[in-house]
């Protein structure tokens, strides 16, 4: 955008030392791909782990991974 000035400058280190610290992150193997002013990308590869009892990706992990990414991309 033309005129746009961040905020938060240091946004990137600040956004993964939070995802760092989050176990679910960890436990769920997802990780951030993609960080830029108002937009984050996080991956969440498929695994048992993430998964329903029909092997498709459960319903509470995708709004996990979907309140993290939205609040990251905020915050930058």
């Amino acid at each position: 955008m033309i005129g746009f000035e961040p905020r938060n400058v240091v946004f990137a280190e600040q956004v993964q030392a939070s995802i760092d610290r989050q176990k679910i992150m960890t436990l769920t193997g997802a990780r951030l791909m993609r960080l830029a002013h108002g937009e984050c990308e996080i991956d969440l590869p498929s695994s048992p782990e993430v998964s329903q009892q029909h092997g498709y990706y459960h319903g509470g992990i995708i709004g996990t991974i979907a309140d993290s990414t939205g609040g990251y991309a905020a915050f930058t």
